[in-house]
């Protein structure tokens, strides 16, 4: 009972770490090409994709595509974080889980939808964002690191005017 909790705390603290890592990876994108971003990628049996919509209606699915009819995964709070960055000002947002480790059973083929809930707090202002969703979850409760996919999908939106807040 004691080992099984310690395992529980421990997950809870490992998934709430990498929600609020913050890169600092200073690489400036000076070619004034667009980056590249993948709305939607396939990793092993997982589809991921990310959906903006201009009602700021932000939005990820994962569906599962392999063989058996189900697959449960265990993931902390919410399968997906959510992160924020405006590409032409100083604005980011980076999102985290704080919640223990549950079990979501993934229907073989049909997406599961998980809503960027808050946004409209965040007031973003007029600008180009690149919206980041990124699954995180693992096929073994008792194996979380072993077991763990991390798929990250992100989508930039052009300049847009949706977010006025004033």
């Amino acid at each position: 009972m004691i080992r099984r909790l310690f395992i529980v705390v421990s997950i809870i603290f490992i998934f709430g770490l990498f929600g609020c890592v913050k890169s600092n990876n200073n690489e400036e994108n000076v070619s004034g090409e667009p980056k590249i971003t993948n709305d939607s990628k396939q990793v092993d049996d997982f589809e991921v994709t990310i959906n903006v919509e201009k009602d700021l209606n932000v939005y990820a699915t994962i569906t599962y595509i392999g063989e058996a009819a189900e697959k449960d995964i265990y993931h902390g709070g919410s399968i997906f974080f959510f992160n924020i960055y405006q590409q032409d000002g100083d604005f980011e947002y980076f999102g985290a889980m704080t919640q223990p480790l549950i079990t979501t059973t993934l229907i073989q083929n049909e997406p599961h939808i998980v809503k960027f809930e808050g946004i409209e707090k965040l007031k973003l202002k007029t600008g180009t964002y690149e919206f980041e969703a990124i699954a995180n979850f693992s096929l073994d409760s008792d194996d979380v690191l072993e077991t763990k996919f991390e798929i990250p999908v992100s989508k930039i939106t052009k300049p847009i005017t949706f977010f006025i807040t004033e």
